[in-house]
């Protein structure tokens, strides 16, 4: 396959996320996520909400302890690094690459593409301020902040909560990270601990050891339908005094794009290191080309 295939496998990883994944602007603008406690809002009359039903005392305890277990099985280690087996599903398409992953704790998350491990031709950099997507064969770049796309930054879908799915951890919306002080916020039923907020709700399925195995975030439209992300873990694996997921697989079901389209990602991580020893932010060459959203999504939906 030539390279100007392998890379745009790249930007097909970025688009949902670019251009909502689970909703259209305008919906999230007439429904945004609740702000936290804290932030400055203005003073309204809000309806008398009704009762809330009263759990147990006994099952409150335990929906506490599994949800601070979850918290405290997360991730330790401040760098993450491995080689990766990249692969993607859409449609009739079935691509697998060899890459490497680099994600360094509140600072950014990348995934190199490499085919048979050689030369880098494509790049999908996460950092708190940005999505940077990288052409190296055609020196092209796409670079777009969170707050040009009102689904990612009303609902919770930013860096961090990027950061929690990779990373297998929970997440609230709006918050850096997840105490036990914060267990409350949750609901627990079985196994399955939940978060809604507005017209999204996040469920997050664990197994016995208090290990998420399945993430999964849907948004339900009027105007456009049912969207979801479901997030797979396996191959735990023992890493700096955690359990990490070595195997990551996703899919995203999307109809932002005006017709249902749905995405499967796999990345498979090899061997887990706690490297340091590389930069967190791309510096993009002076001589590459900006390209802008329409004309990658264009391109894309011709694949």
């Amino acid at each position: 396959m030539k390279y100007s295939k392998k890379i745009a496998i790249v930007a097909w990883v970025a688009l949902p996320l670019l251009m909502g994944a689970c909703g259209s602007r305008k919906a999230v603008t007439d429904n945004p996520v609740t702000p936290q406690q804290g932030t400055a809002t203005t003073a309204t009359t809000t309806p008398t909400a009704p009762a809330t039903p009263t759990v147990p005392a006994a099952d409150k305890a335990a929906h506490l302890a599994l949800v601070r277990k979850v918290i405290d099985n997360a991730a330790k280690a401040q760098n993450i690094v491995s080689s990766i087996d990249f692969n993607i599903k859409s449609g009739k398409k079935d691509i697998t690459v060899d890459g490497k992953i680099c994600m360094r704790r509140d600072e950014v998350i990348r995934i190199q593409l490499s085919p048979m491990g050689l030369v880098e031709v494509g790049r999908l950099e996460f950092t708190r301020d940005s999505v940077l997507i990288m052409d190296r064969m055609h020196k092209q770049y796409l670079k777009s902040s969170y707050d040009q796309v009102s689904f990612l930054k009303n609902n919770g879908i930013d860096f961090y909560a990027l950061q929690s799915l990779f990373w297998n951890q929970l997440f609230e919306p709006g918050t850096r990270t997840v105490t036990s002080g914060q267990a409350e916020a949750f609901e627990v039923e079985g196994n399955d601990i939940s978060l809604a907020r507005g017209k999204m709700k996040y469920t997050w399925s664990t197994n016995d050891e208090g290990l998420i195995s399945q993430t999964t975030a849907s948004y339900d439209s009027s105007s456009k339908g049912t969207s979801s992300l479901q997030w797979k873990y396996s191959d735990f694996k023992p890493f700096v005094s955690k359990m990490f997921p070595t195997n990551q697989s996703f899919s995203i079901q999307t109809s932002a794009t005006g017709s249902q389209k749905k995405i499967d990602v796999t990345i498979d991580m090899k061997k887990l290191k706690t490297d340091s020893d590389w930069e967190a932010t791309t510096k993009v060459p002076a001589k590459y080309t900006p390209v802008n959203l329409k004309d990658v999504i264009n391109k894309i939906l011709k694949l």
